[in-house]
């Protein structure tokens, strides 16, 4: 019988709601054969994950998500198999976390000058050791009813074009390639549908990643039609690249989303596409 894995899953190393361990536990449970743990732009939650997998019986694949620059817009970068203590990766995170920790101050002082009490002491306590970035400050807009929901809170208060949101810098495509490779791993451009390119500019951010070092295109996601992942696939083949996919799992914090089997089980990543990312090492 097929199995199955799942390469895209968040921890509360960033801002996931299941610790490492947990989300080992359940892919464990769930019977899948590997399990990628990819927080944003942290390694922190890997050792945890490592130890969990091997004690449980379940692969894990040690892994990131980064930010990166193409062209103003802010894209996502995977890298799976890394070696996380790797000098250009660990100083690409430094920098990258950074970055975010000043935008989250800028973001809270602005708020606070309109009557917002927002304490990023506060956030940090809620999640220790987690990442800080706009879904922690989404999420206390709406624990204070501020907003309804997470995603009004990033509609009305931090999404581009909004008054609280701040830009920070991003690695270049090439950087975040480019760290990803030097730490051992295959960088895979994730959710290429995602950042609203159409027609000849979709082509174009798929051949950039490519020439930037990416050896992968993620082409099973959830919400993406049999016909989409088809399209991928037909890319990644034209494109000399390996497939990837995974639920972006965050536990609670995207509810409709299941480790494994995405949104109402419409997702499944076969279990040989690890074969064809370790020919990409």
């Amino acid at each position: 019988m097929e199995r199955y894995v799942d390469l895209h899953v968040h921890t509360t190393a960033s801002d996931g709601t299941d610790t490492p361990g947990q989300v080992a536990a359940l892919a464990r449970s769930l019977d899948l054969a590997a399990v990628a743990v990819t927080d944003h732009d942290t390694a922190a939650g890997l050792a945890e994950a490592l130890d969990a997998g091997a004690r449980l019986g379940i692969a894990v694949v040690p892994g990131v998500e980064l930010a990166a620059d193409y062209g103003g817009d802010e894209v996502h970068i995977l890298g799976l198999f890394i070696r996380p203590d790797a000098g250009p990766l660990r100083e690409a995170l430094t920098w990258a976390a950074a970055w975010r920790e000043a935008r989250n101050g800028q973001i809270a002082a602005a708020m606070a000058a309109d009557g917002i009490p927002i304490s990023l002491q506060a956030l940090e306590a809620a999640d220790p050791g987690a990442v800080l970035g706009r879904p922690h400050i989404a999420r206390w807009l709406v624990e204070h009813g501020y907003v309804s929901s997470v995603a009004e809170g990033f509609a009305r208060y931090l999404d581009r074009g909004q008054k609280y949101y701040r830009p920070r810098r991003l690695l270049s495509l090439a950087e975040a390639a480019g760290c990803i490779r030097a730490a051992g791993g295959v960088a895979v451009i994730a959710h290429p549908y995602q950042y609203g390119f159409e027609g000849a500019a979709w082509e174009a951010f798929i051949r950039a990643g490519t020439e930037a070092g990416c050896r992968a295109l993620e082409a099973y996601y959830p919400g993406y039609s049999p016909a989409q992942t088809a399209a991928l696939a037909d890319a990644a083949a034209r494109y000399g690249l390996a497939l990837s996919g995974g639920s972006d799992y965050h536990g609670g914090r995207k509810p409709n989303i299941r480790l494994g089997t995405g949104r109402d089980g419409d997702l499944a990543v076969p279990a040989g596409v690890l074969e064809g990312l370790r020919r990409q090492l």
